[in-house]
């Protein structure tokens, strides 16, 4: 059995005492003022103490994986506390069998970090913010490293934030966001581009993540993939990588990202990865088609044959280059409910592990994550609540990360938990999405969208995709 100590929530002291560790953010400043509290800081300050921890967390996990944690410190008496631990407990155990154990950690999903582990710790301070101010915090960032890619796909999501007249962050700038990012509450953060293995610095942005803070992972086009780039993902101590892959059919992979040899370079990427002892998953998604068709399930049992750890697989949401074109290929919620199914009979047999957005995103799972507990951020610091939604709530180059994210949960569109996609919501799009000029800027300023006048609103300009319809699905 493996016994861990987790200090929880830390103490220096002084006249006025400064709070650290993962509760910091959420309790320190509801027991800053405590009588008691500033008393004993005062008094230990005597003493020279440096730092006291008031709560931690001891955990055990035994050699069937069961998952047991109490609390521990002076604050562990307190109800509140005991709650607290106790939850985190019942959440582990409700998880079921974890699907990968590296030594005494257990590997739910690679969205998230092993537990028990430092980094695992912070979510239960999210948890804590939630139940103080009805808000999480952040715990996921996805941040588009670079526009650059060597792919033109069809259905690109980030090709209208590509800007030929302002840098893109800096090695300096990207590191800044990480660490403001780290001290948000993210757990995960996750590289996308463009490409990023087509930015130069990535293996020492990856490496500078604090592993204690987060996990990191990558989202490619697996080009790059090769021996050398693998093993120095390795080093700087990428957690998972996820490969895009759009159709079972490589002909059709490669048509759709207009790169001829991009499958098969993906699948030996994947292979190279897995060999290195990373994390390995396959990003893709779903139409009524693919469904329908047998794609999808395709898709799983390529996923399954080449032995990666995971397999996403996403909703059509028009997005990027397919903003404003038709919407028939929209999941329905009977197409939502079959996949759920689809999942849940593959996930019985796991790996790889089945992750479904129609679950994820939906009723029956956490719901809409954008600007709830997740944001993403351009390549030029525009900050959005996800990475289909092309509406900035602020750049980091003129404002602080915190702030634009407080400016974002106190925003009348994300204020307030949504249990699915809002980007798949017409009355959402009908109020915040479908006014956006085509001119741009994308992402567009949420702050102007009310200044718009109808001259604004034109549709020219709008950039066709030939005989695609809007999942790049041939008319």
């Amino acid at each position: 059995m493996a016994t861990k100590h987790f200090s929880l929530l830390r103490m220096k002291p002084g006249h006025n005492p400064e709070f650290t560790g993962p509760l910091a953010r959420s309790l320190g400043p509801r027991i800053a003022g405590n009588r008691l509290i500033r008393l004993a800081a005062q008094a230990l300050a005597v003493t020279h103490a440096r730092e006291v921890e008031l709560l931690g967390m001891e955990t055990e996990v035994s050699e069937d994986g069961t998952f047991s944690a109490r609390a521990t410190g002076p604050m562990a008496i307190l109800p509140q506390a005991k709650k607290a631990v106790e939850g985190v407990q019942t959440a582990i155990r409700r998880r079921g069998k974890p699907y990968a154990r590296r030594d005494d950690l257990l590997i739910f999903t690679s969205y998230q970090p092993p537990v028990p582990s430092n980094a695992s710790m912070k979510l239960l301070g999210s948890r804590l913010m939630l139940e103080f101010t009805g808000h999480p915090q952040p715990t996921v960032c996805t941040l588009q490293v670079t526009t650059r890619c060597q792919a033109n796909c069809i259905h690109c999501s980030a090709a209208r934030h590509k800007r030929k007249d302002v840098p893109e962050l800096s090695t300096n700038e990207w590191k800044q966001v990480i660490r403001d990012a780290e001290k948000l509450g993210v757990v995960s953060v996750v590289f996308t581009g463009g490409e990023p293995l087509l930015r130069p610095d990535i293996f020492e942005l990856i490496e500078w993540v604090d592993k204690n803070e987060a996990v990191v992972l990558m989202f490619t086009n697996g080009m790059l993939l090769t021996e050398e780039n693998v093993r120095k993902l390795v080093e700087a101590g990428l957690w998972c990588v996820h490969v895009s892959i759009d159709s079972p059919d490589p002909r059709a992979h490669d048509e759709m990202r207009r790169l001829p040899g991009c499958f098969e370079k993906a699948i030996e990427g994947l292979k190279r990865c897995k060999d290195a002892g990373l994390l390995a998953g396959i990003s893709t998604y779903a139409t009524p088609e693919r469904l329908h068709n047998g794609q999808v399930v395709q898709m799983i049992e390529l996923a399954k044959s080449i032995g990666v750890d995971e397999i996403t697989i996403f909703d059509v949401v028009p997005t990027g280059r397919l903003l404003l074109e038709d919407r028939k290929h929209l999941l329905s919620d009977e197409d939502k409910a079959e996949l759920c199914r689809i999942e849940d009979e593959y996930n019985k047999n796991k790996p790889p592990l089945v992750i479904t957005q129609a679950h994820v995103n939906g009723p029956t799972g956490v719901g809409c994550y954008a600007g709830w507990c997740q944001f993403y951020m351009t390549a030029y610091g525009d900050v959005t609540p996800c990475d289909f939604t092309p509406l900035s709530f602020g750049n980091v180059r003129e404002k602080s990360l915190e702030d634009i994210w407080s400016d974002m949960i106190s925003h009348e569109g994300y204020a307030c938990h949504k249990n699915s996609c809002r980007m798949q919501d017409p009355e959402f799009r009908a109020r915040w999405i479908d006014k956006i000029p085509l001119s741009g800027p994308f992402p567009y300023p949420v702050a102007d969208l009310d200044k718009l006048s109808d001259v604004d609103l034109t549709r020219d300009n709008i950039e066709r995709v030939g005989h695609y319809s809007s999942v790049g699905i041939k008319h």
